[in-house]
């Protein structure tokens, strides 16, 4: 039987070059760590059919508090915000049948990597800003758990549905803050932006920093627990709070595999230019909560990130 194989650009752990750069750091102390992709590898096609949904992240509320104190002392004055959420039943996740036909649909695929056990996962990314910036959680490219180091062997397949993919989409470089996993892991800094060797195929993402205008807003993600993470669904919910760096989401019960997904505000199908904001993504949630998700608070700081990687500054 002949192997169909699929070259991405997805170098091994071995054929990567780290760099921690300080020289973008700003006054708060924030560093800016890349991961260079110097090689190629091969996978097959049926390799890639193997990736699971990666595990969803939990917390519990006295090592949430620890994160949130930490991005304090960073990012003094960032807002904190109590709101009475006026959702009355849990939100109800709706499958998207064929996201490459309407935005913000189509800028939506799924995240292929290898963590250190030598297994493939999954989780949910997004071309956000520019045609080759894909934005995506932090803990789906560095692996806090067992290796302490980044992941390997990235494809991003936009468009994903049911084993078929849009658009197959490799990568030059990508970067996060190193407060996200130093001196623990702190989900306030739970982002990280990749530059791709291709073009989105469609109109990217709108990023947009700081409190949502309204309270109603919309996750989408690959989710395991709805058709084990073969569709792409979608959530309308309510953020509730915004806390230390954290913002949580009432009605989210997508998990695993749904990290990364991005967090709408004004969410509209085939909206306009004011449509469609990105303002946190799928993240964690507390342990034993069902119903909720949380997402890092996007700052000035996200906006530095992504614009160090839009403008390659990772790739040098």
């Amino acid at each position: 039987m002949k192997r169909t194989s699929i070259r991405f650009a997805g170098a091994s752990l071995a054929a990567t070059t780290l760099l921690a750069v300080a020289t973008d750091a700003a006054a708060n102390g924030l560093k800016i760590e890349n991961l260079k992709n110097t090689g190629g590898d091969m996978l097959s096609a049926e390799d890639v059919e193997t990736a699971v949904p990666l595990p969803e992240r939990t917390v519990s509320p006295e090592a949430l508090e620890e994160m949130k104190q930490r991005f304090r002392e960073l990012s003094p004055g960032a807002p904190e915000i109590e709101r009475k959420s006026n959702l009355g039943q849990q939100g109800v996740p709706e499958r998207v049948d064929n996201p490459d036909a309407a935005n913000p649909y189509w800028s939506t695929g799924r995240l292929i990597f290898r963590k250190a056990d030598g297994k493939l996962y999954a989780c949910t990314a997004q071309f956000t800003e520019d045609f080759k910036v894909v934005l995506t959680a932090a803990h789906c490219v560095y692996d806090t758990d067992d290796a302490h180091d980044w992941n390997s062997d990235f494809l991003f397949q936009r468009g994903y549905t049911n084993g078929v993919t849009t658009q197959d989409v490799g990568w030059k470089c990508m970067s996060l803050f190193t407060s996200y996993h130093t001196p623990s892991e702190n989900f306030a800094y739970d982002y990280a932006f990749i530059l791709t060797d291709v073009d989105d195929g469609r109109p990217p993402l709108a990023l947009r920093t700081g409190e949502p205008e309204d309270d109603a807003i919309t996750a989408v993600g690959y989710p395991n627990n709805y058709d084990q993470g073969r569709y792409l669904y979608k959530v309308d919910g309510r953020w509730s709070s915004i806390s230390g760096g954290i913002v949580t989401m009432k009605g989210n019960p997508m998990r695993s595999g749904n990290s990364g997904g991005a967090w709408f505000a004004n969410f509209k199908v085939d909206g306009g230019v004011d449509d469609n904001l990105v303002i946190s993504l799928n993240s964690h949630h507390l342990e034993g909560v069902d119903d909720e998700e949380n997402g890092p608070l996007f700052t000035a700081d996200t906006e530095r990130l992504m614009e160090h990687v839009r403008q390659a500054k990772c790739d040098n």
